[in-house]
């Protein structure tokens, strides 16, 4: 059957075939660039705390260069459908927006302050375990003996890094803090997931991040001006030189290029390829922090890498 009057069969396929491996060349570079620019957040995050500025006002410097790239993307989502959302998926997406994207994002920001960037990355790694955990609390899901395993690979992996980082640093109160502020973090954020699960369906995944950022960039820039006087804004050129690229490479491309390797990919290949995200922070926080990466450190990142693999790809599906 030819694809077009006048066009062979052949020539028709080989056209298909053509789009279909540029669309999935297309996706792979989506999700690996997502993979590479998120785990960059640790490492700006760092070079600014290396200036003196501190993890509230390196926050909402955050904030305020996402803010914008949020009610733009609002814009382009237009207002068709608008007057369909009900007044409770309005409430919920602000609650989620302020769950997942102001107080997990600002317990990460403390805990980055204990702890190197290597352990915080692969601790936020651990929230599709607590995804689980949540599921099988609060809705009664089975767990099954594959998630059981993932669970014991992950937390296994997470502690063979502290103890080994406790090793290196000798601050146990120090460590103890960072970790405790990141699990949270981890734990907050896969509360949102659960949460944002509900509406998404409903509002769209676009126009849900758009609004439920842009609640929480609003409320994280409220609570700078509250705590701290608009003087902290006075920081070395280099600084707002690391925020532009926090806000914008770490935050807002990253989730424009998920969405769109997961339309091109589906959720279980973008999934296998946000392993690489701890490994690009581990070689990162090495190349451009001078942290000390050691054996024991890969051993416990395979761990936690291959545990969060096995939860992941059974819990999620294409599309």
């Amino acid at each position: 059957m030819p694809g077009t009057a006048g066009e062979p069969a052949g020539a028709a396929e080989a056209t298909a075939a053509t789009a279909a491996k540029r669309s999935l060349s297309i996706g792979l570079a989506c999700a690996l660039g997502a993979a590479v620019f998120f785990s960059a957040k640790a490492i700006f995050i760092k070079l600014i705390y290396a200036h003196g500025v501190d993890a509230t006002t390196t926050f909402a410097l955050r904030m305020m260069v996402a803010l914008p790239f949020f009610l733009a993307l609002g814009w382009w989502c237009g207002t068709a459908g608008l007057k369909s959302i009900g007044r409770r998926d309005w409430w919920g997406m602000a609650a989620c927006g302020l769950l997942g994207f102001y107080l997990s994002s600002y317990l990460d920001f403390i805990g980055l302050t204990y702890i190197p960037a290597s352990l915080e990355r692969l601790i936020l790694f651990l929230y599709p375990t607590f995804v689980v955990l949540l599921s099988w609390a609060m809705f009664r899901t089975k767990l099954t003996a594959a998630q059981a395993m993932s669970l014991v690979l992950s937390y296994s992996g997470v502690l063979l890094c502290v103890w080994d980082n406790l090793r290196i640093e000798g601050d146990p109160s120090g460590l103890a803090i960072g970790v405790a502020f990141t699990l949270t973090s981890a734990f907050t954020y896969a509360c949102y997931v659960v949460a944002s699960a509900r509406i998404v369906p409903r509002v769209g995944s676009m126009r849900f991040t758009s609004y439920a950022s842009s609640v929480a960039c609003g409320f994280s820039i409220a609570h700078f001006f509250v705590t701290h006087g608009a003087e902290s804004l006075v920081v070395p050129g280099i600084v707002y030189a690391y925020a532009l690229g926090m806000g914008t490479v770490s935050t807002v491309l990253p989730i424009l290029l998920v969405a769109e390797a997961l339309r091109r990919l589906g959720a279980n290949q973008v999934a296998l390829i946000s392993t690489l995200g701890p490994i690009a922070t581990l070689a990162m926080a090495a190349l451009i922090l001078g942290e000390k990466i050691t054996a024991i450190q890969m051993g416990g990142a395979a761990l936690v890498i291959a545990g969060v693999m096995l939860v992941s790809l059974r819990r999620q599906s294409p599309g």
